[in-house]
C-alpha cells in the first residue's frame, strides 16, 4: 500500500511539473481579472484590529490595471478599533491651551497607508484606508461607521504638506484651506459634485449630489472626488460598515461618474465594487473596469510640489497623517 502511494505521488508531481513547464514556455501571466473574484495579487498588508487590511491588484497581459483595491478580513471586521475613535494623526490645538484633547481636537479615524505597484498607465500612486468608527459629517450623509478608501493621484509628500489648523470642515490650516476649496476648472471638473468639505492633510471632498447617500437614499457605498489647488487629487470610495458586515454582499457595484476630461493620461476605473469572498473570508473592495483616457493635447500634468522638508519616502509603519 505504501509503495502504491509513493508511485501515485510521483506521477502527480510529474504531471504538475510538466504543466508548470508548459505554462512557462507559453509565457503564461499570473491569473488576474477585473470582476471582483478571487484571483487578485496581494501587494502589502497591515494590521487592523485582530486581523488585517491589505492592498490588492490585478493586471492585463500588457501590464495595464484591471483592478486595484483592498481586502479587510473577517477577523479585522469583528475587532475594529473603536476607542479611541481617532488614532491621533490629524490633530490641532484649536483652543490654544497648549494641549490636544483627542476627543474634540482630533479627526480622521484610524488610518493605514497602502501601496500599489507601478502598473502601466495607472495614475493612482498610493492609497489611504480610513476606518471611521463614529462616521463624520455631513449629518445624515456619512455619519455612520464606515470605511474611506482614498486612491491618490497626488504624490505622498505633497499630500503630507497639507497642514492641520483651525479652518475648513476638519482641522485645516487656513492658507491650505484656501487652496483646498479652489474650484477645479472645466473640463476637468466632474459635473454634479459638491459638499461635503475639506480636511487637514487631505484636501477638499466633492460627493455626487445626485446619488445616495447625499440625495437621501440608503448609504451602502458611495463615490467622492478629492481636490486640492484646483486639481483632482484623489478618488475615494466609501463603504458603510453597518451594511457591509451583516449583508456580506456577493457582489455590489456602482458606476463612477466621470469628469469630461482628465489632466493626466492613463487608465481610470468606471466601477466601484465590493464582494464578500467565502474562501479567504474577507471583504474585497475594488476599483474596476479601467479604460484608457487621454488628456487634451498640451495639458500639463499637475505639479503638486511639497513644502520644503517633507519627505518622499514611503512610511514604514503604514500610518499616514490625513483625514476624512
Amino acid at each position: 500500500m505504501l509503495k502504491k502511494s509513493i508511485v501515485v505521488r510521483a506521477v502527480m508531481s510529474a504531471v504538475l511539473f510538466v504543466s508548470a513547464v508548459a505554462c512557462a514556455q507559453a509565457g503564461a501571466a499570473p491569473a488576474t481579472h477585473g470582476t471582483g473574484d478571487d484571483d487578485v495579487i496581494v501587494e502589502n498588508r497591515l494590521s487592523l484590529g485582530n486581523g488585517y487590511v491589505q492592498s490588492v491588484y490585478s493586471r492585463g497581459a500588457h501590464g495595464a490595471p484591471r483592478t486595484i483595491g483592498i481586502t479587510v478580513d473577517e477577523a479585522a471586521m469583528k475587532s475594529l478599533p473603536t476607542t479611541p475613535t481617532h488614532d491621533g494623526n490629524t490633530c490641532f490645538d484649536t483652543d490654544g491651551n497648549g494641549s490636544i484633547d483627542p476627543a474634540t481636537e482630533c479627526k480622521g479615524g484610524h488610518e493605514r497607508v497602502l501601496w500599489f505597484p507601478k502598473l502601466e498607465g495607472l495614475p493612482f500612486q498610493w492609497m489611504m484606508f480610513n476606518w471611521q468608527p463614529m462616521g463624520h459629517g455631513p449629518t445624515h450623509v456619512f455619519d455612520k461607521p464606515h470605511f474611506d478608501l482614498h486612491f491618490f493621484i497626488q504624490d505622498y509628500s505633497a499630500r503630507n504638506a497639507i497642514r492641520t489648523g483651525p479652518c475648513g470642515a476638519l482641522l485645516v490650516n487656513c492658507d491650505d484651506h484656501k487652496k483646498a476649496i479652489l474650484p477645479v476648472p472645466d473640463p476637468f471638473s466632474p459635473p454634479g459634485f459638491g459638499m461635503p468639505g475639506d480636511a487637514g492633510r487631505m484636501g477638499n471632498h466633492l460627493a455626487d449630489l445626485n446619488a445616495p447617500p447625499v440625495n437621501g437614499g440608503p448609504f451602502t457605498q458611495a463615490f467622492v472626488y478629492g481636490t486640492y489647488n484646483a486639481h483632482i487629487s484623489f478618488w475615494e470610495t466609501v463603504f458603510n460598515k453597518e451594511w457591509l458586515a451583516p449583508t456580506k454582499p456577493k457582489r455590489d457595484c456602482i458606476d463612477l461618474r466621470q469628469a469630461p476630461q482628465v489632466e493626466q493620461s492613463g487608465y481610470y476605473p468606471r466601477k466601484s465594487c465590493v464582494s464578500y469572498r467565502q474562501g479567504p473570508r474577507d471583504y474585497l473592495m475594488t476599483l474596476e473596469d479601467f479604460v484608457y483616457r487621454s488628456a487634451p493635447a498640451g495639458t500639463p500634468a499637475p505639479q503638486w510640489g511639497a513644502t520644503k522638508g517633507t519627505g518622499t519616502a514611503q512610511p514604514e509603519d503604514g500610518h499616514s497623517h490625513s483625514a476624512h
